[in-house]
């Protein structure tokens, strides 16, 4: 897998972990502490995968605009990813 699909894959599951705990931390607990400090961190997150995305070079349109949607920005382009990834050639393969 190329280094740009690798890094926006990781950095897609990361983000979409981080939904879930603030999601989770809404309907359940609520605690504010939780709230704190992961909010800016999944804000975070959400910008680089948005900002990976947008100026990362060899990217369909589709994954870049994926990126953007907020909350479901994570599972989107980690399933265009993954589309993308299996349409790569592999590295491994010799032509001849």
């Amino acid at each position: 897998m190329r280094p740009l699909l690798r890094t926006l894959s990781v950095l897609s599951v990361l983000e979409l972990i981080s939904v879930v705990v603030l999601l989770g931390n809404a309907v359940t607990v609520h605690d504010r502490a939780v709230t704190s400090a992961l909010g800016p961190i999944h804000g975070a997150l959400y910008l680089a995968v948005a900002v990976t995305a947008l100026l990362g070079r060899g990217l369909g349109t589709r994954t870049r605009v994926l990126a953007l949607i907020p909350l479901l920005s994570g599972p989107l382009t980690m399933r265009q990813v993954w589309r993308e990834a299996q349409a790569v050639p592999s590295e491994n393969t010799t032509s001849g």
